[in-house]
């Protein structure tokens, strides 16, 4: 498996200095232009190396040209010019057209814009040791991309673009496979995989060797009928055919389109694809196509009238059409979307029959992963399939926390704490291949659909995994089975009502009743009637939960509690909560960037694994519970009233 090795950093230092070179001495400005410039040579050093006796007109065969371009003499720009536009017109070294037709890399007029010779030859020199065709370099022109661009660059249509890092293109290639393999999913010639907004062609060449290493037609592969891409920049898809001319396919299938969400040549592929890979461009409200977010909408009927919406959704929208029957698609999605509303609702909480799509699994990223693109954003990696799940099926849940690098003086370095992503796709395919044999982890763990109620994989904890397992094997049940969570009901401050926020409550589930009394904040709370559990979303590591007493009558309590009825006595489920292995599993949950900020879902607790019990323990542990709750409360109100009375009879002062 490709990783981002000690190779990949030597070869990232060396397109940084290439990049000062091509930038301060060779005055190819911005440093969109500077990856452009690179892409051409690395045309002309393929064209070289596949077509090395094609005749320049009057300058004769084009191998012998390129090595006099190397040795950086007067002459040396001319002949780069004179080669690059011929090896650019080569007809072996198009691409191929919707239609079937074949076109040039880039536009025939297009020039070579390096006007230095010693430019020229450090280009060319840095390029000479990179290896071409089916054991190639992996993503020469992404890994220039990242390191001219650093996030800067300038996508069409204001679309960010963030190249995705090599070890993440491995772990879902693999994966991808893995979930084809097990279903005996054909890939057959009229099958298609590919990127729909595939930018400098990273997922199309991972798919590429996957492909190969798995022994997939050749045929297919070679001619590029297997592989298809789009994107709306024109040097995106100039580089993604050029990665795939260097990789060894003879006329790749990749073309710019201005929206790959309503292309109609895109269209015309829709339930095609056995496997899509992708990292659509994100951004709240950075969409506003009506064509596109009509068609979203029929995916995302919220989406409907929206006049902006993110691409990320469209595209997962457009993914979702596109794939065949039984098809995967792996997404990477900002966390705020893949577990967002949306996404929860279209794959845990409806059943369509009009559009059968389930969740395979998740896996966490960490904010490092995209920081040599010049963003941390949080993000995860969905896998779909389309076909409807059954509630018996098992989804993977993994957790990714070191990728094989860091960022250190704005370059990416080697993680001392080396990579997780190998390790992770191996245990990820022993679980698909062998779920009977494999075992829990601290970053893998495997969920029935019927239990998901989230789609973030990044609170996995080996600790609370286990004390899962371990309840779940003594035959305890969900919370759910007890519990219902019936949404919050809002109510302004009653002057007579006790307010209840999470302050007031301690550990041990005992709430401070005469502060909650005199408690009268600004913000609207909730209603919780007596009997309710109230169960702290707020830091989930400082658990905090209780039962409205009888005495407390109706009240009112802060929006961070979830208001949940049981089924049983109220009390008893309390005395469930606080086991410690049930606290083990709350735990390590919660969303947020800050660690005393962090929340939880009131789903979340739904799903808790609960220790096993009968009638007769739920009546002993319920009295107890109550009981002591009731002394707390009496032993609290004593000791107040001891104060205030020794503050009424306190001795003179002297």
């Amino acid at each position: 498996m490709t990783t981002m090795t000690a190779a990949s950093v030597d070869l990232a230092r060396e397109f940084d200095d290439l990049h000062q070179l091509l930038y301060m001495r060779g005055g190819i400005r911005p440093s969109n232009a500077a990856v452009d410039e690179l892409t051409k040579l690395l045309l002309l050093k393929i064209a070289a190396e596949r077509e090395p006796d094609a005749v320049i007109v009057g300058l004769g065969e084009l191998g012998s040209v390129v090595n006099d371009i190397r040795l950086g003499n007067r002459e040396s720009v001319q002949l780069g010019k004179a080669a690059f536009r011929a090896a650019n017109c080569l007809p072996s070294l198009g691409a191929r057209l919707p239609d079937g037709g074949v076109q040039t890399v880039w536009p025939p007029d297009e020039p070579l814009r390096v006007s230095r010779s010693d430019v020229l030859s450090e280009a060319l020199r840095i390029l000479e040791g990179i290896e071409f065709g089916a054991a190639g370099a992996y993503d020469p022109l992404g890994t220039a991309f990242d390191v001219f661009l650093r996030g800067k660059y300038e996508h069409a249509g204001g679309l960010g673009t963030y190249l995705t890092p090599e070890g993440v293109v491995d772990l879902m290639v693999n994966v991808g496979f893995e979930l084809l393999e097990a279903s005996e999913l054909e890939i057959a010639g009229s099958s298609l995989m590919g990127d729909p907004c595939c930018g400098s062609g990273r997922f199309l060449v991972g798919l590429l060797a996957e492909a190969r290493r798995r022994r997939v037609d050749e045929r297919w592969l070679d001619n590029g009928h297997l592989l298809f891409g789009a994107d709306q920049s024109a040097s995106s898809v100039a580089m993604a055919r050029v990665n795939l001319l260097a990789a060894g396919v003879r006329a790749p299938e990749v073309f710019v389109v201005e929206d790959s969400i309503t292309d109609r040549q895109v269209s015309q592929r829709c339930g095609r694809f056995s496997l899509i890979l992708t990292n659509p461009p994100f951004g709240d409200k950075k969409y506003d196509s009506a064509e596109g977010i009509q068609q979203a909408a029929d995916v995302f009927p919220a989406l409907a009238g929206s006049c902006r919406v993110d691409p990320a959704l469209a595209f997962v929208a457009r993914c979702i059409e596109l794939l065949a029957p039984g098809g995967i698609a792996g997404i990477v999605l900002p966390d705020g979307v893949a577990d967002g509303r949306a996404m929860r609702k279209l794959l845990l909480e409806e059943a369509r029959l009009d559009l059968p799509v389930g969740i395979e699994g998740v896996i966490s990223l960490p904010p490092a992963t995209f920081a040599p693109a010049g963003t941390t954003a949080k993000t995860s990696v969905i896998f779909l399939r389309k076909s409807a799940p059954a509630p018996q099926k098992c989804v993977f849940l993994a957790r990714a926390d070191h990728v094989g690098f860091v960022m250190s003086k704005g370059s990416p370095a080697c993680d001392p704490k080396g990579d997780d992503l190998p390790r992770l796709a191996d245990d990820i395919r022993s679980l698909i291949s062998e779920p009977r044999s494999w075992r829990p982890s601290e970053r893998l763990a495997r969920r029935r659909f019927a239990e998901l109620t989230s789609l973030d994989a990044s609170t996995l904890d080996e600790a609370a995994e286990a004390a899962r397992v371990s309840l779940k094997n003594a035959g305890g049940i969900e919370a759910r089975a007890i519990l219902r969570f019936g949404g919050k009901r809002r109510a302004h401050v009653a002057g007579d009502q006790p307010f209840v926020s999470i302050l007031h409550v301690n550990e041990l589930g005992a709430v401070d009743w005469h502060l909650a009394g005199e408690h009268r904040p600004v913000t609207p709370g909730q209603l919780a009637e007596p009997g309710d559990v109230l169960v702290s979303l707020l830091n989930p590591r400082k658990f905090r939960a209780a039962v409205v007493p009888e005495s407390a009558g109706r009240i009112q309590c802060s929006a961070e509690f979830g208001v949940y009825r049981s089924d049983i006595d109220p009390y008893a489920t309390l005395v469930l909560l606080q086991h410690p292995l049930v606290r083990r599993q709350i735990a390590p949950l919660g969303r947020g960037t800050s660690s005393s900020r962090r929340r939880i879902d009131a789903t979340d607790v739904l799903s808790l694994m609960l220790p096993p019990f009968d009638d007769s323990w739920v009546g002993q542990a319920g009295e107890a519970a109550r009981d002591h709750l009731e002394g707390i409360a009496r032993a609290t109100d004593g000791l107040r009233n001891l104060y205030a009375d020794l503050c009424r009879h306190r001795p003179p002062e002297e």
